[in-house]
Protein backbone atom coordinates (compact mmCIF):
# COMPACT_ATOMS: atom_id res chain seq x y z
CA UNK A 1 0.00 0.00 0.00
CA UNK A 2 1.28 3.43 -0.95
CA UNK A 3 0.28 6.65 0.81
CA UNK A 4 1.29 9.96 -0.77
CA UNK A 5 1.34 13.18 1.24
CA UNK A 6 0.98 16.60 -0.39
CA UNK A 7 2.22 19.64 1.50
CA UNK A 8 0.51 22.68 0.01
CA UNK A 9 3.06 25.18 1.29
CA UNK A 10 5.79 26.85 -0.71
CA UNK A 11 8.01 27.51 2.33
CA UNK A 12 11.04 25.17 2.45
CA UNK A 13 10.70 24.44 6.18
CA UNK A 14 6.97 24.85 6.46
CA UNK A 15 4.84 23.79 9.38
CA UNK A 16 2.46 22.16 6.90
CA UNK A 17 5.28 19.93 5.66
CA UNK A 18 6.04 18.99 9.28
CA UNK A 19 2.38 18.17 9.99
CA UNK A 20 1.97 16.08 6.83
CA UNK A 21 5.22 14.27 7.70
CA UNK A 22 3.83 13.30 11.12
CA UNK A 23 0.77 11.72 9.47
CA UNK A 24 2.96 9.97 6.89
CA UNK A 25 5.25 8.60 9.60
CA UNK A 26 2.25 7.12 11.42
CA UNK A 27 1.05 5.58 8.15
CA UNK A 28 4.52 4.12 7.59
CA UNK A 29 4.50 2.68 11.13
CA UNK A 30 1.13 1.09 10.28
CA UNK A 31 2.68 -0.68 7.28
CA UNK A 32 2.33 1.70 4.35
CA UNK A 33 4.98 2.82 1.90
CA UNK A 34 4.95 6.63 1.94
CA UNK A 35 6.08 9.52 -0.22
CA UNK A 36 5.99 13.26 0.45
CA UNK A 37 5.27 15.79 -2.28
CA UNK A 38 6.28 19.20 -0.95
CA UNK A 39 5.00 21.61 -3.58
CA UNK A 40 7.92 23.99 -2.97
CA UNK A 41 10.13 21.33 -4.56
CA UNK A 42 7.93 20.79 -7.64
CA UNK A 43 7.93 23.15 -10.62
CA UNK A 44 4.25 23.00 -11.57
CA UNK A 45 3.11 25.63 -14.06
CA UNK A 46 -0.23 27.37 -13.76
CA UNK A 47 -3.05 25.06 -14.79
CA UNK A 48 -4.58 26.30 -18.07
CA UNK A 49 -7.24 23.68 -18.83
CA UNK A 50 -5.58 22.01 -21.79
CA UNK A 51 -7.62 19.32 -23.48
CA UNK A 52 -4.57 17.04 -23.58
CA UNK A 53 -2.84 16.57 -20.21
CA UNK A 54 0.14 14.94 -21.93
CA UNK A 55 1.19 18.35 -23.31
CA UNK A 56 2.09 19.62 -19.84
CA UNK A 57 5.76 19.48 -18.75
CA UNK A 58 7.27 16.47 -16.99
CA UNK A 59 6.69 17.58 -13.38
CA UNK A 60 2.93 17.80 -14.01
CA UNK A 61 2.82 14.33 -15.55
CA UNK A 62 4.94 12.97 -12.67
CA UNK A 63 2.61 14.63 -10.14
CA UNK A 64 -0.49 13.14 -11.77
CA UNK A 65 1.10 9.69 -11.98
CA UNK A 66 2.30 9.80 -8.35
CA UNK A 67 -1.15 10.77 -7.07
CA UNK A 68 -2.94 8.30 -9.34
CA UNK A 69 -0.72 5.40 -8.25
CA UNK A 70 -1.31 6.11 -4.54
CA UNK A 71 -3.77 4.02 -2.59
CA UNK A 72 -4.44 6.92 -0.24
CA UNK A 73 -3.48 10.56 0.24
CA UNK A 74 -2.62 12.99 3.01
CA UNK A 75 -3.23 16.59 1.94
CA UNK A 76 -2.29 19.55 4.10
CA UNK A 77 -2.38 23.30 3.57
CA UNK A 78 -1.69 26.43 5.52
CA UNK A 79 -4.68 28.73 5.70
CA UNK A 80 -4.09 31.83 3.57
CA UNK A 81 -6.82 34.48 3.71
CA UNK A 82 -9.41 31.95 4.86
CA UNK A 83 -8.66 29.13 2.43
CA UNK A 84 -6.06 26.77 1.00
CA UNK A 85 -2.96 28.04 -0.78
CA UNK A 86 -2.98 28.91 -4.46
CA UNK A 87 -0.15 26.42 -5.01
CA UNK A 88 -2.20 23.56 -3.62
CA UNK A 89 -5.34 24.57 -5.51
CA UNK A 90 -3.30 24.81 -8.71
CA UNK A 91 -1.84 21.32 -8.20
CA UNK A 92 -5.27 19.83 -7.53
CA UNK A 93 -6.61 21.45 -10.71
CA UNK A 94 -4.38 19.11 -12.73
CA UNK A 95 -6.27 16.13 -11.31
CA UNK A 96 -9.53 14.69 -12.57
CA UNK A 97 -12.09 12.50 -10.85
CA UNK A 98 -10.61 9.40 -12.49
CA UNK A 99 -7.29 10.09 -10.73
CA UNK A 100 -8.84 10.18 -7.23
CA UNK A 101 -11.91 7.96 -7.61
CA UNK A 102 -12.56 6.09 -4.35
CA UNK A 103 -9.23 7.12 -2.77
CA UNK A 104 -9.21 7.64 0.97
CA UNK A 105 -7.83 11.09 1.85
CA UNK A 106 -6.65 12.47 5.19
CA UNK A 107 -6.88 16.27 5.32
CA UNK A 108 -5.30 18.77 7.68
CA UNK A 109 -4.73 22.48 7.96
CA UNK A 110 -2.33 24.77 9.77
CA UNK A 111 -2.83 28.40 10.68
CA UNK A 112 -0.75 31.24 12.00
CA UNK A 113 -3.60 32.47 14.16
CA UNK A 114 -5.27 30.96 17.18
CA UNK A 115 -8.50 30.07 15.36
CA UNK A 116 -7.03 27.25 13.28
CA UNK A 117 -7.60 26.39 9.63
CA UNK A 118 -11.21 25.23 9.63
CA UNK A 119 -12.07 26.98 6.36
CA UNK A 120 -9.14 25.28 4.67
CA UNK A 121 -10.07 21.75 5.72
CA UNK A 122 -13.73 22.37 4.85
CA UNK A 123 -12.74 23.59 1.38
CA UNK A 124 -10.42 20.61 0.89
CA UNK A 125 -13.24 18.24 1.86
CA UNK A 126 -15.46 19.81 -0.79
CA UNK A 127 -12.74 19.59 -3.44
CA UNK A 128 -12.06 15.93 -2.60
CA UNK A 129 -15.76 15.03 -2.85
CA UNK A 130 -15.92 16.75 -6.24
CA UNK A 131 -12.94 14.63 -7.34
CA UNK A 132 -14.75 11.44 -6.19
CA UNK A 133 -12.37 10.83 -3.28
CA UNK A 134 -13.37 9.88 0.28
CA UNK A 135 -12.12 12.42 2.84
CA UNK A 136 -11.75 10.93 6.30
CA UNK A 137 -14.11 12.41 8.90
CA UNK A 138 -11.31 13.73 11.14
CA UNK A 139 -9.60 16.79 9.68
CA UNK A 140 -7.26 18.29 12.30
CA UNK A 141 -6.41 21.96 12.28
CA UNK A 142 -3.27 23.24 13.99
CA UNK A 143 -3.56 26.79 15.37
CA UNK A 144 -0.58 29.08 15.95
CA UNK A 145 1.54 26.72 13.88
CA UNK A 146 4.59 29.01 13.94
CA UNK A 147 4.99 28.06 17.62
CA UNK A 148 3.46 24.56 17.61
CA UNK A 149 6.47 22.39 16.74
CA UNK A 150 9.62 21.28 18.55
CA UNK A 151 12.96 21.62 16.71
CA UNK A 152 12.69 17.87 15.97
CA UNK A 153 9.42 18.37 14.07
CA UNK A 154 7.02 16.99 16.68
CA UNK A 155 4.05 18.94 17.97
CA UNK A 156 4.46 20.47 21.41
CA UNK A 157 0.81 19.68 22.16
CA UNK A 158 0.86 15.92 22.84
CA UNK A 159 -2.89 15.65 22.19
CA UNK A 160 -2.54 17.21 18.74
CA UNK A 161 0.50 15.02 18.01
CA UNK A 162 -1.62 11.98 18.91
CA UNK A 163 -4.48 13.20 16.65
CA UNK A 164 -2.14 13.39 13.65
CA UNK A 165 -0.67 9.97 14.42
CA UNK A 166 -4.16 8.47 14.74
CA UNK A 167 -5.08 10.10 11.42
CA UNK A 168 -2.17 8.32 9.70
CA UNK A 169 -3.14 4.95 11.22
CA UNK A 170 -6.82 5.43 10.36
CA UNK A 171 -5.92 6.28 6.78
CA UNK A 172 -4.10 2.95 6.44
CA UNK A 173 -7.07 1.13 8.01
CA UNK A 174 -9.59 2.78 5.68
CA UNK A 175 -7.44 2.05 2.63
CA UNK A 176 -7.22 -1.60 3.68
CA UNK A 177 -11.02 -1.77 4.07
CA UNK A 178 -11.59 -0.15 0.68
CA UNK A 179 -9.02 -2.40 -1.01
CA UNK A 180 -10.71 -5.44 0.57
CA UNK A 181 -14.08 -4.36 -0.84
CA UNK A 182 -12.56 -3.87 -4.31
CA UNK A 183 -11.06 -7.39 -4.19
CA UNK A 184 -14.43 -8.90 -3.24
CA UNK A 185 -16.08 -7.11 -6.17
CA UNK A 186 -13.56 -8.68 -8.54
CA UNK A 187 -14.37 -12.22 -7.32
Amino acid sequence: MKIVGISGSMRPESTTKKAVSIVLEAARAAGAETQLIHLADWKLPIYDDRSDLSTYPGPVLRFIETVTSADGLVIGSPEYHGSLTGALKNSLDFLEGRHLKDKQVALLGVAGGSMGATNTVNTLQQIMRNLHAWPLPASPSIPSAYNAFTPEGKLKDEGMQARLEILGKQLVEYVQIMNGKKEKQLL
